[in-house]
């Protein structure tokens, strides 16, 4: 009996071949898709790693780790509820300037037109209805950006395309981390500049590169609901565990990152905290880089992701408990550096891994914006905040649940049937 026959997703030989993308992308395509998700990820990451942190210092320094898992909570949670809804919208449109870039360009411009004005806000109210309209726009070029893959890449260069989505994430964070401690030092002239330039690099691959018509049998069809509603268990199975990945990888890595400046700050005690963290993200960088490049390319050789994933997920988990075991600075860098390779080699097969295991050619850019959006679920802010309110901040105890999240992560990968 066949993984497909069994309830999992079917492989990507399984699928009908006229749903897939058979024409090679070329290099220019991969570089201007890379541009886009790097314009993405500086409105979405550094927020979540670095902005949000210091827009809570600034307005209420009593309240900081309170206000930054209610800002995150908001963002993540508005996300997850909108790419449903908006997946089924941006796979019924039928634009000849293209469906999915309609969409994304709205999003683009809906996110980075409110993004702009919220450092300059001290009411936390506000601040927070704005980052729930920046999140609505985020999810529409999200699932419109996701569906680009599944529509056009084919399956020998997805780990390339994997790569162009995540390397992106990782040189946002360090050099968006650059900017706004060293560039745009003040909060209002950080938000002003990192909207704008997140906006402006989105832009050249949404006008330049042309969409091409859906490929017969990727048309939607049934209701509305049936198509908001996300796949069933029974015949995505595969889809699922992969979502179980994506969601306690990304969850637990967010879990340490995100209070990294208060953890350099009050655990390390380092002169300059802000530079400090400056410099673990560049050795993170280095590392991710590498990792991210060469796992892509070789996933694609191979066409095996799962064994690529696990790694960069084990090696992530080691980061975390080397931060629990010796808080000091020397193993915070190698930590970093850990980190960097883990998630450099997850980052750039995963999406490739979860773009194999779509359950329907039809409903691509929910399903795969359903996926990334998962990975928003704000679980490590509400880990964060529970662990250090009701331990007295005790850092060591969230590392160890950073690692222990992202070793239910690690060990939902190996659960994935329908693909290697």
């Amino acid at each position: 009996m066949t993984a497909a026959a069994e309830g999992n997703s079917p492989s990507m030989s399984t699928l009908d071949k006229f749903t897939e993308p058979d024409r090679p992308v070329s290099r220019s395509w991969l570089l201007l898709y890379a541009l886009a998700w790097l314009g993405y990820w500086m409105l979405v990451m550094l927020p979540g790693q670095l902005m949000l942190a210091m827009l809570a210092q600034h307005v209420d320094p009593d309240r900081k780790v309170a206000l930054v898992s209610l800002f995150q909570t908001l963002m993540f949670s508005t996300i997850v509820i909108a790419v449903p809804v908006l997946g089924y919208l941006c796979d019924r449109t039928k634009l000849t300037w293209g469906r999915r870039r309609i969409w994304a360009l709205g999003g683009f411009t809906l996110a980075a037109a409110v993004f702009v004005g919220i450092g300059s806000q001290d009411s936390v109210p506000l601040i927070c209805l704005m980052l729930v309209v920046v999140s609505l726009g985020e999810a529409s070029a999200l699932v419109a950006l996701s569906a680009r893959i599944a529509d056009q890449v084919p399956v020998t260069q997805r780990g390339r395309a994997s790569a162009a989505f995540g390397v992106p994430q990782v040189i946002a964070l360090a050099g968006g981390m650059v900017l706004v401690t060293e560039v745009f030092i003040d909060v209002p002239t950080a938000w002003l500049a990192i909207g704008i330039i997140g906006f402006l690099a989105a832009l050249p691959f949404l006008l330049i590169v042309r969409e091409p018509a859906p490929r017969p049998g990727t048309e939607v069809q049934g209701s509305i609901i049936s198509n908001i509603t996300p796949p069933g268990l029974r015949e995505a199975r595969d889809y699922y565990w992969a979502m179980s990945t994506r969601v306690m990888i990304n969850a637990g890595n967010l879990i340490g990152t995100t209070y990294l400046l208060f953890y350099v700050d009050d655990v390390l005690h380092r002169p300059s905290p802000e530079s400090a963290v400056l410099t673990l993200t560049l050795v993170y960088l280095v590392f991710c880089v590498l990792a991210t490049y060469f796992a892509g390319v070789l996933s694609d050789r191979l066409l095996k992701r799962k064994p690529l994933v696990f790694i960069g997920g084990s090696l992530q988990v080691a980061a975390a408990l080397m931060l629990a075991a010796s808080p000091t600075w020397s193993a915070t860098i190698v930590a970093a550096g850990l980190l960097g390779l883990g998630y450099g080699s997850f980052l750039s097969v995963d999406q490739a891994l979860t773009t194999d295991v779509l359950p329907n050619p039809r409903t691509r850019a929910r399903d795969l914006g359903l996926i990334n959006a998962s990975q928003n679920l704000p679980i490590a802010p509400l880990v964060g905040v529970a662990v250090l309110a009701s331990t007295g901040e005790n850092y060591r105890l969230l590392y160890l649940a950073s690692a222990l999240v992202m070793l239910i992560g690690v060990w939902s990968v190996t659960r994935i049937k329908g693909v290697d």
